[in-house]
């Protein structure tokens, strides 16, 4: 079929009707067919109000819950997961989830309403080609550990990784890996303060970049591994 041949077709054809035909088409499988109530898992709470591209590339853990408004884009048609969110963990109204390789949300983690974690992009390499028609890229694979908390409005960019038990504050922008037990904030966002394991306390870090950079360092060595954290855990 020549190309002015394929567009005439196209112009005829309603969009609301090119979409259904496209989605039956991508079908594969139990979780296209149910949609969210395929991907998860025992006692998951799913507003009829999220959407996924493909539902069977999500896989939702025990006890998730999904507000209104939230939407899980992957970004090719394989059958793999690429969105896994573990058990018991919140996430909050209209937050954006686009999958590079992956994005992995550890257990009991809360994550506030209007956030975006976005591991996957456009290329922009070339200016005359229209960026929505332009190939994706992944930005590699974003994990965030067991019962982090990702405030209101914040983003998360790239393949980072946040530490368990980390506090991301609201309206961050997170561009680069945060440690375990801290507390990060800004645009970009940075270390504020450490939960010094040992005392149980919350500590502010030093301004000085020598006495800073040997915090964090007295820190990483203080705390339990993440396996042992997730044993602590209260239910």
């Amino acid at each position: 079929m020549n190309e002015s041949l394929r567009h005439w077709l196209r112009a005829m054809v309603p969009f609301p009707l090119r979409r259904a035909i496209a989605r039956l088409r991508s079908l594969r499988g139990i979780a296209d067919l149910t949609g969210r109530w395929g991907a998860a898992g025992l006692h998951a709470s799913i507003s009829r109000h999220a959407s996924a591209r493909l539902w069977r590339q999500v896989r939702l853990g025990t006890g998730v819950i999904i507000d209104p408004g939230t939407h899980f884009h992957t970004n090719d048609n394989d059958d793999g997961t690429r969105i896994v969110i573990e058990d018991g963990s919140f996430v909050g109204r209209h937050c954006f989830f686009s999958a590079g390789e992956s994005i992995h949300i550890g257990r009991q983690c809360n994550i506030g309403a209007a956030c975006q974690l976005l591991a996957a992009g456009h290329a922009y390499d070339d200016p005359t080609l229209p960026y929505v028609a332009a190939p994706v890229l992944s930005y590699g694979r974003m994990r965030l550990g067991p019962n982090t908390w990702i405030g209101v409005g914040s983003t998360l960019l790239g393949g980072i990784e946040v530490g368990y038990g980390t506090v991301v504050a609201a309206g961050s922008v997170v561009r680069q890996s945060l440690p375990p037990l801290c507390l990060a904030g800004g645009q970009p966002a940075r270390v504020l303060k450490v939960f010094d394991w040992p005392t149980r306390c919350w500590t502010r870090l030093p301004d000085d970049t020598l006495a800073r950079d040997a915090a964090l360092a007295h820190h990483l060595a203080t705390i339990p591994q993440e396996a042992d954290y997730v044993l602590q855990l209260k239910s």
